[in-house]
């Protein structure tokens, strides 16, 4: 069993996003170029963050802010939203098993004849595969309860996404960001300024950062591109309306006052990882370095409240244990 000390275990699932960004890509050709944006993202922290939280103590110094003050509620947030994708996406795995052993004997009922030969893009579009009229009675009243669960399935997960799109957005964000703006301005030879020590709104940390930076930048593709729908999709998450979901075309609106944003499922489904790889190595790689130089208390306290943000049964990879620091 490996043993590793907490600075690495951080470290571990840093660098696992960029297996996720392959990931991604395998799964659908609609993804390709993801694992280019992770790689770059990754880039990015690996040689323009971290190195200065264990170098520079007024970047460490943010670092030490975040660790103590700001980890904790990135780990709240990735708890619930974690749980609430894990069951989806569990429950999602379940109705797509029901919709193959539906059309399989659909099939061989003689009411399916091309099932097994299209490449369906959501569970609910099994009826169009299927000669309703030739089914028996039962399994017709079985289409239609199925239909049905795939259908409130579709929208239940778009809710999920939508959320986890707004919390990012509001919750981790700006505490990965509160740390690389202070790396940022070390990097370009900015001179500290009195609200570098304050945590202040996403929206300030973009603007300051687009400003500062080129189109090129590794994290340019999701705070300056992307920077008007996450606006939106942040809006719209705390409307009681807004979200709406066209099956028929699989499209998603997002209707912020006088903002209407038009998309495929796809689309929408990847801006949420995008915004996701931004905190999820900010946080994992702002925190290896902290451990690797505080190597005290704080550390050890911190990784073993970052284990307890994975559901009960979620799928562990290699088997291993984290060898606490001796204080």
């Amino acid at each position: 069993m490996k043993r590793v000390s907490p600075h690495k275990f951080f470290r571990l699932d840093f660098d696992q996003m960029l297996e996720e960004g392959k990931r991604q890509e395998n799964i659908h050709t609609a993804n390709v170029g993801e694992y280019n944006l992770v790689r770059g993202m990754h880039a990015f922290f690996d040689s323009e963050v971290l190195p200065y939280i264990l170098n520079n103590d007024w970047v460490y110094e943010a670092a030490s802010t975040f660790a103590s003050d700001y980890a904790i509620d990135c780990f709240h947030f990735l708890k619930l939203s974690g749980q609430e994708a894990y069951n989806a996406q569990k429950n999602l795995l379940e109705i797509n098993k029901k919709v193959v052993d539906f059309l399989a004997r659909a099939y061989h009922a003689g009411a399916a004849p091309s099932a097994g030969t299209v490449d369906l893009p959501k569970a609910s579009n099994f009826l169009d595969l299927v000669e309703v009229d030739k089914l028996s009675p039962e399994m017709r009243s079985e289409a239609t309860v199925l239909h049905e669960q795939a259908k409130d399935h579709e929208f239940l997960q778009l809710r999920v996404t939508l959320r986890g799109i707004r919390e990012s957005y509001e919750t981790s964000l700006p505490r990965v960001m509160y740390v690389v703006r202070r790396a940022i301005k070390v990097k370009l030879g900015l001179p500290p300024k009195p609200s570098d020590s304050e945590l202040i709104g996403i929206s300030e940390y973009i603007s300051w950062y687009t400003a500062r930076v080129s189109g090129g930048h590794p994290l340019y593709p999701v705070l300056g591109e992307l920077h008007t729908f996450y606006k939106v999709a942040r809006n719209v998450g705390s409307h009681h309306q807004g979200l709406e979901w066209k099956p028929e075309s699989d499209e998603v609106v997002l209707t912020d006052d006088c903002t209407t944003l038009t998309m495929p499922l796809h689309e929408f489904q990847q801006k949420h990882r995008h915004i996701i790889y931004v905190c999820e190595l900010g946080l994992r790689g702002i925190l290896s370095a902290f451990c690797e130089r505080e190597q005290g208390d704080v550390s050890n306290w911190l990784v073993k409240e970052y284990v307890k943000t994975f559901p009960e049964d979620f799928p562990e990879g290699e088997p291993g244990t984290v060898e606490l620091y001796p204080t």
